[in-house]
């Protein structure tokens, strides 16, 4: 799609789910309630074979599957207990929990933390990059096999955030110098710089396979359930700072504030990034609106030498290499 627009779930599936039938999908971050839960809710409709409902308890993911259960009995959903701030943890979840999974058709990482107080990971990285970056770029290296076996139009859908716009990485003090420096929506907005990046580069590396990658921003729904640690009247904040004028990117560069969304509709442009096949050929963009939003990403995030550091950083924090 070209046109940015908000579009309930419903229209995208209209024009394009047919795709999804018999396919297997996993979404992590599932939750009543929430995004990632509307969109297994939705992607249901269209007949999936299995949706694996990722969360940190099973208390989390039962609403959404019985609801599934109810409408659509023919779709098999599953819960695959993770824990994102353990990279071991997510390594057994992946061993155990879909070792009988042969292939995976589309992945959607929805899980995220934000503007938390400093803390760290079990592996001792920053709260929030670990939870809304690292442990994605381990996750797909692990899922990797399953999503190439899934062959052609398979995708990897990187939920990111408008605050991408004023983040970067900070490669020299990813912890805020332990903390002493840390800000939360600072660290948010590395984090999904970090996510940006990080789809960039594997829709680039993976392009030649017609595995689909995109980074997302699903608009302002996920304040009130993932912003657990602003304050409760955080919207109303931000309405009172638009009066002031347009924020400003990375680059000095004016843009607006994020436009608020249902979560049918930030749910969509997740949608459109898996099945919408007008934009396959942008494969590592950054999709807003149900749109390719290229001109979202500031010089630094675009950076090649960039985003190749964050890369080669990343394989030595999970120790591991890409298979690519």
């Amino acid at each position: 799609m070209s046109v940015k627009q908000n579009l309930r779930s419903e229209v995208i599936l209209e024009k394009y789910g047919k795709s999804l039938a018999g396919k297997t999908v996993l979404i992590t971050g599932v939750s009543d309630q929430s995004i990632a839960g509307e969109l297994a809710i939705q992607l249901s409709n269209a007949d999936p074979k299995l949706l694996i409902l990722s969360a940190r308890a099973e208390s989390k993911v039962a609403p959404i599957a019985e609801k599934i259960k109810a409408s659509k009995p023919n779709v098999e959903t599953r819960f695959l207990n993770m824990e994102l701030g353990d990279l071991s943890n997510i390594h057994q979840a992946v061993n155990e929990g879909l070792a009988d999974v042969p292939k995976i058709d589309h992945v959607v990482f929805v899980a995220a933390v934000m503007a938390c107080p400093f803390s760290r990971t079990k592996d001792g990285f920053e709260m929030q990059f670990g939870v809304n970056y690292l442990a994605n770029f381990f996750l797909v290296k692990l899922l990797l096999p399953k999503i190439q076996a899934a062959g052609p139009t398979s995708s990897i859908i990187v939920t990111s955030s408008a605050a991408m716009r004023q983040g970067q990485v900070h490669f020299d003090d990813l912890d805020f110098s332990d903390g002493k420096t840390y800000e939360p929506l600072v660290a948010y907005s590395q984090s999904n710089a970090a996510r940006t990046m990080f789809a960039k580069r594997l829709g680039e590396n993976l392009k030649s396979q017609g595995i689909r990658v995109f980074s997302i921003d699903p608009g302002g729904i996920c304040l009130h359930r993932l912003a657990k640690a602003l304050p409760p009247d955080f919207p109303e904040m931000m309405e009172e700072w638009k009066k002031a004028g347009p924020l400003l990117d990375v680059d000095g560069k004016e843009f607006d504030f994020p436009t608020w969304t249902t979560r049918s509709e930030g749910a969509a442009t997740m949608i459109t990034g898996m099945i919408d096949p007008t934009i396959a050929d942008y494969t590592g963009a950054f999709l807003s609106q149900n749109a390719v939003a290229n001109d979202h990403m500031h010089a630094h995030v675009r950076d090649e030498q960039n985003c190749t550091r964050l890369w080669e950083m990343s394989e030595k924090m999970i120790q591991e290499k890409y298979p690519l």
